[in-house]
């Protein structure tokens, strides 16, 4: 749960969060409208926080859409002193909202999130004309947008560039993952370096594909130019399965390095495309030829199709959605009613919290209410040493700044960390209007509200939900060795002579192949999601480790005998890969730990240890005996 993420620092939106929330105060102190550059700081503050890593055009649309959305939730200001009875009715009922857009996309989940910060301030200080930080949140959002569209006029093409580097250096390390396992393959232990390569790159492939499905596509640049297209992305998921099936170490070093000089020269910009090598021009083996397709669609001049692009569709609301909103709007309720069990005047900090630790996702709720109040109390330490050593006027506004600065890249790196940063600047962009007579002792006020916040989302949002409570790493998996066995059984089977035969069935093995992997990649998150929880969802989560583990090394045995039948090394054998497919869904559904376990018993389902498929088998049988001690 405290685990630290490597990430690089996102120097534009640091940039970008920095000036954004730091110059209006800084402007307002120095020309006397303090409390224009604390509303304007405020909105583009959330807007800095609610930024995504990806393109351009969906953090322009999160922020048109998020923006006036956000800015309503002033309107609650005028309800505030309506009685508690009321009151709390009305903010679960707007929460309950919050929580449901958030089912129609990043934008909405964005626009929920801002609207009930911003309606947990609204409440919760007395004094103001609401009408007035309606209008400047709309400023502030037009101030980033701004800010924004200067980053993409001097580099448009940034987050396809990163995205696109990542991608083709994920390729690269899961080829020298495979060298080193092939070197040792007796090393049950280390032979986890492929998996683990190999997540990387299904990880750096979806965002690939993100990028892609969010822009069309227009040819930029020059012909030497580099390009990052459906075209491009296609062509990295067949190199990469053909990576794992490779077992040419000479080969993979070729590959893995050419891989590398290609995601450098794309990182420095370089025009001219770095040429392969030798081995990898010449060849005539599957992988080689893969790889030379990449690079033809890296530099490619030709678009025929543009790539699909994302457009203003909404997505259908789930029972997952309902669910989440529905636990929303009971803890904000409460959070609501601590005006009255909370006796202090910074009581709103108590939905504030709330708010931020279940904004309108699917995330787990328990490691993040902990996460935030341990971020909180450093968050509030540093807002207290500020208040305290700082001058007021111009130069609270450059700490402000320089805070601001950091959270994208703390946002990156740990929840913990970006409550560290978001705090302090909320802390001193609020002190302005919150109530109170000293701003350094009110330090208490806040730590106590976030730990009561805290308990709310602990107790009414998790504990008392035995669903929230689950790991659901078992229907997990049983999706992925369902889409295993799939990927098993069309490899396995012949290749049509007819031209339009063999294309369909390679585009169902790809089809397999893909869902395999994404299925994997879902039992990953889920699980490392739920081991940070307590039990039975963290136990439960934790002792599936070395089975999902496992389940990776079936998945790519299956690509490896698919790539050894692509290169016609391998000949059919449908019949006895349709017997290890009908294994994997029973173990995956449990029913197959039912059958006793012979792997030379033709009762077991085992293949003939002469079979191209006792790699499968192999790996199958391990899984099999994992599942039985877990």
């Amino acid at each position: 749960m405290m685990r630290i993420e490597p990430a690089a620092i996102p120097i534009g939106h640091s940039i970008r969060s920095g000036i954004a929330v730091g110059g209006p105060f800084v402007i307002g102190s120095l020309t006397g409208h303090v409390l224009i550059g604390m509303w304007i700081g405020l909105a583009t503050l959330l807007l800095a926080a609610g930024e995504r890593e990806g393109t351009y055009r969906l953090n322009f649309r999160i922020i048109a859409i998020s923006t006036p959305i956000a800015a309503c939730g002033y309107l609650l200001g005028f309800v505030q002193n309506i009685p508690l009875a009321a009151l709390i009715p009305v903010m679960a009922a707007v929460a309950l909202l919050a929580g449901l857009i958030a089912g129609f996309g990043p934008e909405f989940s964005v626009a929920g999130m801002q609207f009930l910060l911003v309606a947990s301030i609204a409440i919760g200080v007395d004094g103001i004309d609401w009408w007035t930080p309606i209008w400047l949140y709309l400023v502030g959002g037009a101030l980033y947008a701004a800010l924004l569209a200067i980053e993409m006029l001097v580099e448009p093409r940034r987050p396809q560039r990163i995205v696109l580097v990542a991608l083709l250096q994920s390729l690269a390390d899961l080829a020298t993952a495979r060298i080193a396992d092939l070197a040792d393959p007796e090393d049950r232990n280390g032979s986890d370096r492929t998996g683990r390569a190999r997540i990387a790159a299904t990880t750096a492939h979806r965002n690939a594909a993100g990028r892609v499905s969010e822009v069309r596509v227009h040819r930029m640049g020059s012909a030497g130019d580099w390009s990052l297209d459906a075209d491009v992305v296609g062509a990295a998921d067949r190199v990469q399965a053909l990576v794992l099936a490779s077992t040419d170490t000479s080969e993979l070093a070729a590959v893995g390095g050419h891989l590398t000089d290609l995601a450098g020269s794309v990182g420095r910009r370089q025009k001219e495309p770095t040429p392969p090598p030798t081995v990898v021009q010449t060849s005539t083996s599957p992988l080689c030829r893969r790889v030379r397709a990449l690079d033809h669609a890296l530099g490619g001049t030709h678009r025929s199709v543009l790539a699909p692009r994302r457009g203003f569709t909404f997505h259908a609301i789930g029972s997952e959605v309902v669910f989440a909103a529905v636990r929303l709007s009971l803890c904000f309720g409460i959070a609501v009613g601590a005006k009255a069990y909370f006796p202090f005047s910074h009581w709103f900090w108590v939905p504030l919290t709330v708010c931020l630790v279940m904004k309108p996702d699917f995330g787990s709720v328990f490691d993040r209410a902990i996460l935030r109040v341990v971020g909180t109390v450093i968050g509030v330490a540093i807002a207290t040493g500020v208040i305290l050593l700082v001058p007021k006027g111009w130069e609270i506004g450059v700490a402000i700044g320089l805070l601001s600065a950091c959270v994208p890249w703390f946002m990156m790196r740990s929840y913990a960390l970006q409550a560290v940063a978001i705090a302090p600047v909320v802390i001193l962009l609020v002190d302005v209007i919150s109530p109170g007579d000293s701003s350094a002792n009110d330090s208490w006020q806040r730590i106590g509200a976030t730990v009561v916040g805290g308990l709310v989302v602990i107790v009414f949002g998790y504990l008392i939900w035995p669903h929230s409570r689950r790991a659901w790493v078992a229907e997990t998996f049983a999706t992925a060795m369902s889409c295993i066995a799939t990927h098993l059984r069309i490899a396995a089977t012949a290749v049509p002579e007819d031209a339009g035969a063999a294309r369909r069935r390679h585009d169902e093995l790809v089809a397999a192949r893909r869902d395999a992997y994404r299925a994997l990649s879902d039992l990953q998150t889920r699980m490392q999601r739920a081991s940070a929880e307590p039990p039975p969802a963290g136990t439960t989560a934790m002792a599936w480790i070395p089975v999902a583990t496992a389940t990776g090394r079936l998945a790519d045995a299956v690509t490896v005998y698919a790539g050894q039948r692509l290169a016609g090394t391998y000949p059919p054998d449908a019949d006895r890969a349709a017997v290890l497919a009908e294994r994997i869904v029973g173990l995956g559904s449990g029913d197959g730990l039912d059958v006793t376990c012979d792997r030379d018993s033709d009762a077991a389902g085992s293949v003939d240890r002469g079979s191209e498929l006792n790699e499968i088998d192999d790996e199958l049988s391990r899984l099999r005996g994992l599942l039985e001690r877990t």
